[in-house]
C-alpha cells in the first residue's frame, strides 16, 4: 500500500469516474493538503454542483484522507519550491508535501516529469 498526496486534479478525475485514478485512490493511504479543499470547492461551484452533492464530495475527501494543514515551516518550504520549480503558489504548496515515500497523485501536465510525483495521463 502506498501513501499519496492527492491534488485537486486527481480528486476531480476520481469523482468523474476515471478508472486510473479510481484504483489508486481506493487502494492506498491518502493525504490531502487543506488548500486542495479550497480548490475543489471552487471547481465544484464553477461546475454548478448543488450544495448537497458538493457537501457529499467534500465529506468523502475529508473522511477518506488525512487533511494536511499548512503551518509556518511548510509555508516557507512551499514558497521556495514554487519559486525554484516554476510552479504557481498553490501548486507549490501542494507539491511541498510530496516526498519519496509520499508521492503526489496528479494528472496535471506540469508535474509529469517531477520527482516524487505519480503523474497519470487522463483519459477524457
Amino acid at each position: 500500500m502506498k501513501t499519496y498526496i492527492v491534488d485537486t486534479y486527481a480528486w476531480i478525475a476520481y469523482f468523474e469516474g476515471n478508472k486510473k485514478f479510481l484504483s489508486e485512490i481506493e487502494q492506498n493511504i491518502l493525504e490531502t493538503p487543506s488548500i486542495v479543499l479550497a480548490e475543489l470547492s471552487k471547481v465544484l461551484l464553477v461546475k454548478k454542483f448543488d450544495g448537497k452533492k458538493m457537501a457529499e464530495i467534500l465529506d468523502y475527501v475529508t473522511e477518506s484522507s488525512i487533511i494536511l494543514e499548512l503551518g509556518k515551516e511548510q509555508a516557507i518550504s512551499a514558497g521556495q519550491i514554487s519559486a525554484g520549480e516554476g510552479l504557481s503558489l498553490v501548486d507549490g504548496i501542494i507539491y511541498s508535501y510530496a516526498a519519496k515515500d509520499r508521492q503526489l497523485l496528479t494528472g496535471d501536465k506540469h508535474f509529469e516529469k517531477k520527482p516524487n510525483a505519480n503523474y497519470i495521463a487522463a483519459i477524457r
